[in-house]
């Protein structure tokens, strides 16, 4: 019988070291995935500390006017808003809170869309309020000195859904009111 040399194997590598780590890892998540449920380990995430960062800067989109039956006038600047969705129930509907400065003009038109007029505004009667826009955690601030002017308004019914708007316009300076809005659907 020849006598035969054994030739040396190659290394394998780092591909078993690893393939045992991977192993390794998805047991532990296995074991996590039963055992979390059955200890009751919650994971809580801190909340942001503002979420002021939903606002939306600029103007809403004609699909969200739409929806909101609203129309935001030409030429709005300083304009922002947040959407909050409704709780799911059958009385909750989307909002809309929605801040620009407009000309007077602009305002007897986004008033025209709501069925309303500047005439309807009441003068020093600040409708939608600062706790509202602060339970939202929007940075906006409605002054509590100067003209200000508000109005509730029901909006028609479209399809199986009515809406109501509340309005605060502060006309301190007369030729670029601002506008505050909270509108829901």
């Amino acid at each position: 019988m020849p006598h035969t040399v054994r030739q040396e194997r190659a290394p394998r590598g780092p591909a078993v070291p690893l393939l045992l780590a991977l192993c390794g890892v998805l047991v532990a998540a296995a074991v996590a995935m039963v055992v979390w449920p059955v200890v009751g380990i919650t994971v809580t995430v801190p909340p942001t500390s503002s979420s002021a960062s939903a606002e939306t800067r600029g103007i809403p989109s004609a699909a969200l006017q739409k929806t909101f039956r609203l129309a935001v006038p030409a030429g709005a600047r300083d304009t922002s808003y947040l959407v909050v969705p409704g709780d799911g129930s059958a009385d909750s509907g989307q909002g809309l809170y929605l801040r620009f400065r407009t000309t007077p003009e602009g305002l007897e038109k986004f008033l025209t869309s709501l069925g309303e007029t500047t005439g309807d505004l009441a003068a020093g009667n600040v409708v939608l309020e600062q706790d509202d826009i602060d339970s939202v955690d929007l940075p906006w601030k409605i002054g509590t000195k100067g003209r200000l002017a508000g109005l509730y308004a029901d909006i028609p019914e479209q399809g199986d859904s009515a809406g109501a708007a509340q309005v605060t316009a502060d006309e301190t300076d007369a030729a670029a009111p601002m506008v505050y809005a909270h509108v829901t659907v």
